[in-house]
């Protein structure tokens, strides 16, 4: 593929990470399998790495937004982390014995529909009963740290074990179990899933999974949405926020289904 043609395919990814939350495993993984022929493994270990270096820029665009609450993000990472960097070093030792390496990519492709399912039914309950929706979080209770926790471990396991992280797991959790609202689950998923996918992109390198020329093309290309990007958060409602997220993560749940059926 063309090297303009990668950078723009960059662009629109970066576009959407920035404006939805939704990025590794539901649009990037997609992305490496069916146009640049990865495995699974290969394509999740590569989908970290630009998961990472996208939501870079991403996140300082937050920043300035108002979107991210620290303390709290940096209480919602400190509950991830040791959970991702568990799952993904795992997924890589048992990845390297030639008896289970075919049973880890079963594993991955079956854990990546049952992310993006759970994460419709969420979103589904959301966007039809009005009343569930965290629309303003400066008029609700802060949510104690505490119902955070088993959804944020099960969460850092399944993103350090499939690159699922924004939109599909970090979103609904954070709306349902952190009291925010979307801009803010927004920008708390696009810091947190930056480090953590950092972290989880370290162990996939170390096992020799990463494109690592391929994901800086297609995150350089990214940087070329920021401005649009900017833009949309400012002038875009919470609910077509909302609305815009559901399509991505029906579309991508599609897609990966009919892999999963077609491939086993």
């Amino acid at each position: 593929m063309a090297l303009l043609a990668k950078v723009f395919i960059g662009a629109l990814l970066g576009l959407i990470i920035s404006t939805t939350g939704v990025g590794g495993g539901v649009l990037i993984l997609p992305v490496l399998i069916w146009l640049f022929g990865m495995d699974t493994l290969t394509a999740v270990a590569t989908a970290n790495l630009m998961s990472m270096l996208m939501k870079i820029s991403s996140t300082g665009v937050h920043f300035r937004l108002g979107n991210i609450p620290l303390k709290r993000s940096l209480i919602i990472l400190s509950i991830m982390l040791p959970s991702t960097l568990i799952a993904s070093y795992g997924i890589t030792l048992l990845a390297n014995i030639d008896a289970w390496h075919q049973y880890v990519q079963l594993s991955i492709n079956i854990l990546i529909v049952l992310a993006i399912a759970l994460s419709l039914f969420i979103f589904c309950t959301q966007l039809f009963h009005p009343a569930a929706l965290v629309s303003d979080a400066s008029t609700k209770t802060i949510t104690p740290t505490t119902r955070f926790i088993l959804p944020g471990i099960a969460a850092g396991i399944t993103i350090g074990a499939t690159g699922v992280g924004g939109g599909v797991v970090m979103l609904p959790i954070l709306t349902k179990y952190a009291g925010m609202n979307i801009k803010q689950a927004i920008g708390t998923s696009v810091f947190v899933t930056m480090l953590l996918s950092g972290a989880s992109a370290l162990a996939y390198g170390q096992g020799g999974y990463t494109d690592l020329h391929l994901a800086v093309i297609l995150s350089l290309g990214s940087i070329l949405s920021i401005p649009l990007a900017k833009y949309l958060l400012k002038n875009v409602s919470e609910r077509a926020f909302q609305l815009i997220t559901f399509i991505f993560i029906l579309c991508s749940a599609m897609t990966m289904l009919y892999r999963l059926l077609i491939s086993h």
